[in-house]
């Protein structure tokens, strides 16, 4: 690798693509931190188990914009507001919604894993993860693949925007590490925003948390609370009990 050239995400991310097609797990990096992921049902359980998260939690998968457009299903509120903040505005947002079920990506999940990563009839997604996700998952789309995971952390840590603060144990877990130093969206949150698109409610305060809420607000007359910040709610989860599936 030239010095003066460092980052290629379409090289980086094919790299990542074979391992996972291998049933691999790969430790990626996204404009919110650093992320595992993988597509093979053993490679998602070594990564529940080495992350020490809790057997009823869910996986998230790993979308973009194009993906979301296939998968969802939403009303043409919803929908635009999805596209305002994800295309026009380029802001990460984790997106659960219905979901299509007869869809070849959601077919190749099949019932047990499917359960595991859906909820009350709602599938969440990362959308506009940064533009090595969004190479990455274009190249998982066209595979028919669906790639699911959490963040790079040990369970309740807090997602970690650099490679090097990522514990040992989870570094180990993956068969491959991209590490394109810290990630854009570091403060005040390094984790998503996360909002349920059909019952128009914030599940978790994430990043770029204001200007979401600013433009909900704006344009679409949707109000949401202020955020109370990491020292008075970690997590972000408004409902604790969420925390728990998304």
């Amino acid at each position: 690798m030239k010095l003066t050239d460092p980052i290629d995400v379409r090289r980086d991310a094919q790299r990542v693509f074979e391992v996972i097609q291998n049933k691999g797990i790969a430790l990626i990096p996204g404009s919110i931190g650093y992320g595992l992921v993988a597509s093979d049902p053993t490679a998602l359980d070594k990564l529940f188990t080495t992350k020490r998260r809790k057997p009823h939690k869910k996986h998230a998968m790993i979308g973009s914009y194009a993906l979301h457009q296939e998968l969802h299903i939403l009303p043409p509120r919803e929908a635009s507001i999805v596209r305002t903040l994800t295309i026009d505005l380029d802001v990460p947002v984790g997106v659960a919604a219905p979901f299509r079920p007869d869809h070849p990506i959601i077919q190749k999940l099949g019932p047990e894993l499917l359960s595991r990563c859906t909820h009350d009839g709602t599938l969440s997604m990362l959308v506009n993860g940064g533009p090595f996700q969004e190479e990455l998952i274009r190249l998982c789309h066209e595979a028919n693949m669906p790639l699911l995971g959490s963040s790079a952390n040990i369970s309740g840590s807090g997602m970690k925007v650099r490679v090097e603060d990522i514990e040992p144990e989870i570094r180990d877990a993956a068969d491959i590490i991209i590490d394109y130093g810290k990630r854009t969206f570091s403060n005040p949150r390094s984790s998503s925003t996360i909002i349920n698109f059909r019952d128009m409610k914030l599940v978790r305060y994430g990043a770029c948390y204001d200007v979401i809420q600013d433009v909900l607000k704006k344009f679409y007359g949707v109000e949401f609370p202020e955020d109370p910040g990491k020292e008075e709610l970690f997590s972000g989860h408004i409902d604790m009990q969420q925390a728990t599936v998304y």
